[in-house]
């Protein structure tokens, strides 16, 4: 999939296997002319979403949208 991902738009990251996934919210998404796709910046909360207030202040890190997985709400 590559097509522009919503802020709040719920995924997960896959490719840390070794971890195992990871989720998070997309903060921002835009068409980069660097790598020719849609990149985000994704705040990741570990292994679940947190119910409510997290307890740890997520990370963000940025990321291709061909490398996420929209997940439901």
């Amino acid at each position: 999939m590559d097509a522009y991902l919503p802020s709040g738009t719920k995924v997960r990251l896959d490719s840390l296997a070794e971890d195992g996934p990871e989720v998070g919210v997309v903060v921002h998404c835009w068409l980069s002319e660097e790598i020719g796709a849609y990149d985000c910046y994704v705040a990741f909360f570990g292994s679940d979403f947190p119910s409510g207030e997290p307890g740890e202040r997520p990370y963000i890190l940025r990321y291709a949208v061909t490398s996420l997985v929209v997940v439901d709400p």
